[in-house]
């Protein structure tokens, strides 16, 4: 049987490389099964979808189909990457803002997230450095005080450690929870008349 090369190979002293056809009894047929497993030959007949014609190779649909599979996740990226530029631009940010864009990327049950961008200020990142370089413990005391969601969420982002990132999570909650209480009380403020 004929086999048709898919990664370089070299059989006894002839080396044979992609697209090439091996002849019959070059390759042993108990190595055969273990080469077609590995990806390096496939069998050559008439169904064989990389059989030879005489214009090439591959067939125009077989080359328009295999462009498209490796096209696709290069496309993917880009609309990733041209979504992150369009979000930098809705930001509208100058030189004299003084605020730091700084993506984070969000992990969805194992796949990947999507990418979020915060404005940050040199004082906020100069926080977040000043806690990561504590031990946890002091960390975690030192975040109760944090009354910034931007340096939760980058704290939360970026240490690995698990009472950093627990703490961070409990301080937003409680930074959530207050200024909606302060909301809901405010609504309840109505003047009254003195008579």
């Amino acid at each position: 049987m004929q086999y048709l090369c898919l990664k370089q190979l070299t059989v006894g002293k002839t080396t044979y490389h992609l697209g090439d056809t091996i002849p019959d009894d070059v390759i042993l047929p108990a190595r055969s099964e273990k080469l077609i497993r590995s990806g390096y030959i496939s069998k050559l007949d008439e169904e064989t979808e990389y059989s030879k014609n005489e214009s090439g190779l591959f067939t125009q649909e077989q080359v328009d189909k295999m462009i498209a599979e490796a096209v696709t996740p290069i496309k993917q990226k880009e609309e990733e990457l041209q979504q992150v530029v369009a979000d930098l631009n809705k930001c509208k940010l100058t030189e004299n803002d003084g605020m730091i864009p700084i993506s984070i990327k969000k992990e969805a049950d194992g796949e990947n997230g999507q990418i979020t961008i915060i404005l940050v200020t040199p004082d906020e990142i100069q926080q977040v450095f000043s806690i990561m370089q504590q031990n946890a413990d002091e960390g975690s005391k030192a975040i109760t005080t944090i009354t910034s969601e931007n340096v939760l969420i980058l704290l939360h982002a970026t240490d690995s450690r698990k009472t950093i990132k627990e703490a961070a999570k409990k301080q937003a909650d409680n930074l959530f929870s207050s200024n909606d209480n302060i909301n809901e009380s405010k609504k309840h403020n109505e003047a009254t008349s003195m008579n």
